[in-house]
C-alpha cells in the first residue's frame, strides 16, 4: 500500500508540475492577455462570415484532425458595434464582403445588413465578391456599391421553401404509438404533427405559407430597393431560373460584372491607392471586433448602467450555457441585474424556440419582479417562440426583426407508448406492481388509459390558459384576443407587430437605446450577461492567431506545424484528464492507466 501511495503521489505531483508549466508558457507569451491588435492606415475591413454568428462572442478550441480551429462564435452586438466604429475610423476606408453562405439566422443577418447600410452612410465603399452566392449571401451583398461574381460562378435566386419530415409511418413500422396531447384548440401547434400525420395539416400549411411568403416579400423588396430592379422582375427571374448562367446575372442587373478574385483585388487596390505588387491592408471582421471591444473596454464596472441578459437556445430547468437556456442560470443573471444599483434598466435578448413550460415560468417570474423596480425591454433574435415568447411577454417593450419567428403561444406534451415495439420487435414484456392507480402514468411501456389521457389533457389546457393569461396581462390585450392569435400559431415579426405581440421593429441596439430612454440615460454603458470567461488555452490560441494576422510580429509557435499540433494535442489531452479527475467527486482514487495512448 505504501508503494501505491508513493507512485500515486509522484504521478499526481508530476501532473501538477506539467500543468504549471503550461500556465507559465501561456503567461510568458501573453502576460496581459493577447497582444494589442493594430489597425494599419488605409485598411479594408474584410467580412467573410465563415465563422458562425451567435449572441455572444466566445472561443471554443477544437481539433479537426490536422490542426486546431476555433469553433466558437462572434457575437451579434460585437459585430454591429464594430461596424459602427468602422464608419468613423479614419484607418478603415471601406468594406470587402467576401461571402458565399451565411452562418446565421435570418433575423441575425438582417441586423448585420442594417449595420452595413448605416456604415454605407459614411460615404465609404462596400465591395462584394463571391464564387457562389446563396440567397442569404446575395441578400447581404445586394447593398454593396459594386457586386462581383466569379466568371463561371453561381447565384441562387429561386424563392424560399419550407420542407418537413414526417415519422408517422416509421413509428407504425416500429409498433410505437406516440400519444399526443395538445391544448384543446391548439391546432397550429405543429411541432407534434410529424409524429401522427403524413403531411402538413391545413392549419400548419396556412401559417407556413404565410411566414415563408412574408420572408420572401421582405427580401425581394429590400433587394429591389438596392439594385434598382422591380419586385415583379425579381420574382420573374426566380420563377424562370434565369440566373443559372453567370452572364445572365449581369444582364439582369444582379451583378455589376464578372471578375476573377485577382481582378477584384486590383479594384480594391485602386480604391485605396495601393500601387503595383504592394499588399492591401486587410483586417478581418473577427479581429476588428476584438480591436473595438478592447478600445471600448470599461475599466470601472460601476459605470455600467444597462444589463443585457442573453437567453439563447432551448429552455430547460437547471443550469444553462451559451447555447441552452437553463432556468436557474438565467433567473440568477436577471436577479443579479435587478439587485445591482448601478444597473438602471435590463434588456433581455431572446433567441429561443421554447422548451419547458415550468422553466419558462421561472424566468418569467424574474422578469416580473425586475419590471417592478427598473425598465425591462426585450430584443428578439432569429426566433422567440412558445417558451421564448413566454419569457418575453411581460417586458415593458418588445423589439423584433421583420423576419423574427415569434408567437407560437401554445402547449403540447408527448408520451410514447412503446409496448408494441418491446413486445413485437424485441420480445420484451413488462409486468408491474403499484400502490396507487396512476403510479406509473408516464411509463413508456404501456398505453395511457382514457382517464390518464384526460388528466394530462386537463393539465395541458391549464398551462395554456395560464400562458394566454400572462400574455394578456403583459401585452395589455384581452385574453380572448390572445387566444385568437395564439393556438400555437407562428408569426413573423412584422405580423406580430400588427397583432400587438411586438411593439417595435428593430434590433438589439434599438432595444438598448429604448431601455436607456426609459431609464433617462444619455450614453448607455452595457454589461453583457453571462460574462464570457476564456480558459487559458483559448487565450493562448488567440494570442498566436493575433500575432500571425498582424503581419509585423511573427508568432513563436505555429499551430499549423505538424510537430506543434502533436505537442498541443498531448497537452490538451492531459488537461482533459486532469479536469476529468478533478470533477469526479466521488472517486478521487482512480484505477486507470497513467497516460492515454
Amino acid at each position: 500500500m505504501k508503494q501505491f501511495f508513493k507512485y500515486f503521489l509522484a504521478s499526481f505531483l508530476a501532473g501538477i508540475a506539467i500543468w504549471g508549466i503550461i500556465i507559465l508558457i501561456i503567461s510568458a507569451l501573453t502576460p496581459d492577455g493577447p497582444p494589442p491588435i493594430r489597425v494599419k492606415n488605409n485598411s479594408i475591413l474584410h467580412i467573410d462570415m465563415e465563422k458562425a454568428i451567435g449572441e455572444l462572442t466566445y472561443s471554443k478550441p477544437e481539433f479537426n484532425g490536422e490542426s486546431f480551429t476555433d469553433a466558437g462564435k462572434i457575437g451579434i452586438r460585437g459585430i454591429t458595434q464594430a461596424l459602427k466604429y468602422a464608419a468613423a475610423d479614419e484607418k478603415i476606408k471601406g468594406v470587402y464582403l467576401d461571402i458565399s453562405i451565411l452562418n446565421s439566422g435570418m433575423a441575425t443577418s438582417e441586423e448585420i445588413r442594417n449595420s452595413l447600410l448605416n456604415f454605407k452612410k459614411s460615404g465609404k465603399f462596400i465591395v462584394a465578391y463571391s464564387e457562389i452566392y446563396s440567397k442569404g449571401a446575395y441578400y447581404m451583398a445586394s447593398l454593396a456599391d459594386e457586386i462581383y461574381l466569379y466568371p463561371t460562378g453561381m447565384l441562387e435566386w429561386n424563392g424560399l421553401g419550407s420542407e418537413r419530415m414526417f415519422f408517422k409511418n416509421t413509428l407504425a413500422k416500429l409498433d410505437v404509438d406516440m400519444q399526443i396531447i395538445r391544448g384543446s384548440n391548439n391546432k397550429f401547434k405543429s411541432a407534434v404533427e410529424p409524429y401522427f400525420l403524413e403531411k402538413m395539416s391545413e392549419s400548419n400549411r396556412l401559417q407556413t405559407e404565410r411566414f415563408v411568403n412574408s420572408f420572401w416579400d421582405h427580401m425581394v423588396g429590400n433587394v429591389s430597393e438596392q439594385i434598382g430592379v422591380s419586385t415583379d422582375q425579381l420574382n420573374l427571374v426566380a420563377d424562370s431560373m434565369l440566373l443559372t448562367n453567370a452572364n445572365n446575372t449581369v444582364n439582369e442587373k444582379f451583378i455589376t460584372a464578372l471578375k476573377y478574385e485577382d481582378e477584384v483585388v486590383d479594384i480594391l487596390k485602386s480604391k485605396v491607392g495601393v500601387e503595383g505588387d504592394k499588399k492591401l491592408n486587410m483586417i478581418s471582421l473577427e479581429k476588428y471586433t476584438k480591436y473595438v471591444a478592447r478600445k471600448n473596454k470599461i475599466k470601472n464596472l460601476n459605470k455600467q448602467n444597462i444589463a443585457v441578459v442573453y437567453a439563447t437556445g432551448e429552455i430547460r430547468s437547471g443550469e444553462g450555457n451559451f447555447e441552452m437556456i437553463g432556468s436557474e442560470t438565467t433567473a440568477k443573471l436577471i436577479r443579479k441585474a435587478r439587485k445591482n444599483d448601478s444597473i438602471k434598466a435590463l434588456v433581455l435578448r431572446v433567441n429561443s424556440p421554447g422548451g419547458s413550460a415550468l422553466a419558462s415560468d421561472v424566468i418569467w417570474r424574474e422578469i416580473q419582479l425586475t419590471k417592478k423596480v427598473k425598465p425591462v425591454v426585450v430584443s428578439m433574435g432569429d426566433v422567440a417562440a412558445s417558451g421564448g415568447y413566454y419569457i418575453a411577454c411581460a417586458a415593458d417593450r418588445i423589439f423584433a426583426q421583420p423576419n423574427t419567428i415569434t408567437g407560437s403561444i401554445g402547449v403540447f406534451g408527448m408520451v410514447p407508448n412503446m409496448e408494441g415495439f418491446f413486445n413485437n420487435k424485441l420480445g420484451v414484456t413488462f409486468d408491474r406492481v403499484q400502490t396507487n392507480e396512476h403510479a406509473n402514468i408516464m411509463s413508456v411501456s404501456k398505453a395511457l388509459t382514457d382517464e390518464e389521457y384526460s388528466l394530462i389533457q386537463k393539465e395541458v389546457d391549464n398551462i395554456y390558459d395560464d400562458f394566454i393569461t400572462k400574455v394578456s396581462e403583459g401585452r395589455g390585450i384581452s385574453k380572448k384576443m390572445v387566444d385568437s392569435i395564439g393556438q400555437g400559431r407562428v408569426w413573423t415579426g412584422l405580423d406580430a407587430k400588427d397583432i400587438k405581440l411586438v411593439d417595435e421593429i428593430g434590433g438589439l441596439n434599438d432595444a438598448i437605446a429604448y431601455a436607456a430612454k426609459l431609464a433617462n440615460i444619455e450614453n448607455p454603458i452595457v454589461m453583457d450577461l453571462p460574462k464570457v470567461k476564456k480558459d487559458p488555452f483559448a487565450e493562448f490560441m488567440e494570442a498566436l492567431a493575433d500575432q500571425n494576422e498582424d503581419g509585423e510580429e511573427e508568432a513563436k509557435i505555429s499551430l499549423n506545424s505538424p510537430q506543434n499540433n502533436k505537442i498541443v494535442t498531448y497537452l490538451m489531452n492531459y488537461v482533459d484528464e486532469l479536469n476529468h479527475i478533478a470533477n469526479t467527486k466521488s472517486d478521487r482514487i482512480q484505477a486507470r492507466m497513467p497516460y492515454a495512448i
